[in-house]
């Protein structure tokens, strides 16, 4: 399982870090064990500007073993975004041949600085403080009535960030519903997902050109709705 961890601030960076490999161990993990667990392995860069494909695969190694004290094993490239695109392309491979007790982690400040091949791979996971509940609560969406969702989007509207993170949430649900028709053989259900995808790519390029975030989020999802 490949987790893409997107944390702006780099102050609690490790606090979010920690809590989330605590779900992910099912056990409490403190600051110490993020560096001395013999099962948590880091891959971090401070000094250089980016991250290149010999780093990678060095690091690879580590992971070629069964893990040693808890059921899991976990990578944790930190600063993801500095991965070069020959280093991503590497590290894409092992991710494809991961197994079952390895977990990848891959700390970034926008996911987007990341390919799409890594992108489609991963779940994203929005460490902002103040915006996690909210995130998860964005899993069910279109199973709300519009004025609730209308509701939720007043709190994602208040920075252009939180309003990106909104559209990403919707965008990765329906991915998932696009996999599955997929994989049950549902063309209709692809195609209406595949514009939906077009709708929210839209959306988010007009945030990104300043266009006022509410009535945005609003117009996407009566779309999405219609």
């Amino acid at each position: 399982m490949t987790y893409i961890l997107v944390e702006k601030r780099r102050d609690v960076e490790k606090k979010n870090l920690r809590a989330f490999l605590s779900k992910i161990f099912k056990k409490e993990i403190s600051m110490e064990d993020l560096e001395t667990n013999p099962d948590i392995h880091n891959l971090e860069n401070i000094e250089k500007n980016s991250i290149g494909i010999e780093e990678v695969k060095e690091f690879q190694k580590e992971m070629i073993y069964k893990p040693f004290q808890e059921k899991k094993q976990v990578a944790i490239i930190h600063d993801a975004q500095k991965l070069t695109h020959e280093a991503q392309n590497s590290l894409l491979k092992a991710l494809e041949e991961s197994k079952s007790y390895s977990v990848y982690i891959l700390h970034v400040d926008n996911e987007r600085n990341l390919l799409p091949t890594i992108r489609s791979r991963s779940r994203i996971v929005y460490t902002q403080q103040g915006t996690n509940q909210d995130i998860d609560n964005l899993t069910d969406i279109f199973e709300k009535d519009l004025v609730t969702q209308f509701a939720q989007i007043e709190k994602f509207s208040e920075s252009r960030d939180s309003a990106n993170e909104f559209i990403n949430a919707v965008e990765n649900g329906i991915k998932e519903r696009f996999e599955r028709n997929i994989k049950n053989g549902n063309i209709d259900g692809s195609r209406k997902n595949l514009e939906a995808l077009k709708i929210v790519q839209n959306s988010r390029e007009k945030i990104a050109g300043n266009c006022n975030r509410r009535l945005t989020l609003e117009a996407m999802l009566v779309q999405l709705n219609s």
